[in-house]
Order: structure tokens, then sequence, then C-alpha cells
């Protein structure tokens, strides 16, 4: 299970200058897609929830 922590990524974001719809346009994802997995609404467990899960960590990950 790829869990993810909101605030963490909403502040990588905003150091990077952008926010998630921005991000979402860039990497070809659904905004509702990506705020479902932002908010715990999908469980991003598979699919493309697991891959935006995953992007959004590794987001996080390399601002640290």
């Amino acid at each position: 299970m790829s869990t993810v922590d909101r605030n963490a990524v909403l502040h990588a974001l905003h150091q990077r200058g952008s926010n998630l719809k921005k991000w979402c346009e860039a990497e070809g994802y659904g905004y509702r897609n990506a705020s479902n997995v932002l908010r715990g609404i999908s469980r991003a467990n598979f699919g493309a929830g697991r891959e935006i899960a995953e992007k959004l960590n590794a987001l996080v990950g390399s601002t640290s």
C-alpha cells in the first residue's frame, strides 16, 4: 500500500513553484484522481492511483 503524506506533498509542490493541478497536467493524470489519492479516498493499491502515489512520494523524497 502506498500512503501519501498530504502536507509533505503540497509543501514539496509549493517549493517547486507548482500546485497539484499543474503537476497533474505535466504528468498526464487527472486532477480528481490525484486529489483522491492525496486525500486518502483512493487506496492507491494498483493502477493509476498507485502510480500517482509513487510519483508523489518520490517528489517528497527528492526535496528532502
